[in-house]
């Protein structure tokens, strides 16, 4: 809390204690808090750089119509291996779709959908969030961001894809695409939410969430 404390006297910023649970649920209480023409996210095993709003702004006055705008960021992948126990790590460049400006649009859609955007490095605007009918479900503990990216570019494909490192990224096994404990429950439990999020997500964009990217099962986008 000392943290917060050196913060919140500061009257940019609010500090808002969550009034429900899960993820979905925080990101719309802070959505609905705020007022500003812009809604940027930052998830808590998550970081940015100094210019990662910087670049934004340049590229909403570039290119003010977009519904979607995003970055690429270092991505660390901390890795255990089961039979002994030894924990490693890699790194790798993630959330850059290589070539995207070449594609048609329907081509940048496809692409996409193969390669889910990740929340802490994409900008949106509150126009059109508040065009939605919801913001992110609350009822979907997978895929979520996915999910909401998808009913924006439905409004407008206009995806924006900015050339520029701006975050850094921790891919771990605690995190939800892992099945980790931050679902909470047992583990019959965490299965059967991800299970019933699958098919939420599927019932309402026409293939499966994995997680890592796809199961191309029923699916014509590819």
């Amino acid at each position: 809390m000392s943290v917060v404390d050196s913060y919140v006297s500061d009257a940019r910023i609010s500090y808002l204690r969550q009034t429900g649970h899960g993820v979905s649920q925080a990101r719309n209480q802070g959505i609905a808090a705020g007022t500003n023409p812009y809604i940027a996210f930052l998830d808590g095993d998550d970081y940015w750089y100094d210019e990662h709003l910087i670049e934004f702004v340049r590229a909403s006055e570039a290119e003010p119509d977009g519904v979607i705008y995003w970055t690429a960021a270092d991505c660390i992948i901390e890795l255990t291996f089961p039979k002994s126990g030894e924990k490693h790590s890699t790194h790798r460049i993630a959330n850059h779709i290589v070539n995207y400006s070449a594609f048609h649009p329907l081509e940048r859609l496809n692409a996409i959908r193969l390669s889910p955007l990740m929340t802490s490095q994409v900008v949106i605007p509150r126009a059109d969030y508040e065009s939605l009918k919801f913001g992110f479900d609350t009822e979907l503990c997978l895929g979520e961001d996915q999910d909401l990216w998808l009913r924006l570019l439905a409004l407008r494909n206009k995806g924006i894809q900015i050339p520029a490192v701006t975050g850094n990224h921790r891919a771990h096994e605690d995190q939800t695409t892992q099945g980790g404990s931050q679902l909470g429950g047992t583990d019959t439990d965490r299965l059967e939410r991800l299970q019933q999020s699958r098919e939420r997500f599927s019932s309402r964009h026409g293939y499966m969430w994995s997680g890592d990217g796809i199961v191309k099962e029923g699916s014509d986008i590819l």
